[in-house]
């Protein structure tokens, strides 16, 4: 499978499908399976030009309990939310 260095658009936020953490503003590298290669082809993601470390991103996932990440979580979760609702709204009115 081929790898790509991925950053989430300008105002989004992604979360990874396995890790449940944000992908890193700064980007990382993943596998272009079918989650990230719908992630490019609707605008969430786009490539990066450098990607952190992978062991940044593993850290916390070892650790048992990522740290800090219960109060970041609820915000990042409802921002999700709002853009959803708010692309909804925007096909409805089409």
């Amino acid at each position: 499978m081929t790898s790509m260095n991925l950053k989430p658009a300008p105002g989004r936020t992604v979360r990874d499908p396995v890790t449940k953490q944000l992908l890193a503003d700064g980007g990382e590298t993943r596998e272009l399976d079918t989650f990230w290669r719908r992630r490019l082809t609707s605008g969430d993601v786009v490539e990066a030009e450098e990607a952190a470390a992978p062991e940044e991103s593993a850290a916390p996932e070892a650790a048992g309990t990522p740290s800090g990440s219960s109060e970041e979580a609820p915000d990042a979760e409802s921002e999700k939310t709002n853009s959803r609702r708010a692309r909804r709204a925007a096909q409805a009115e089409e």
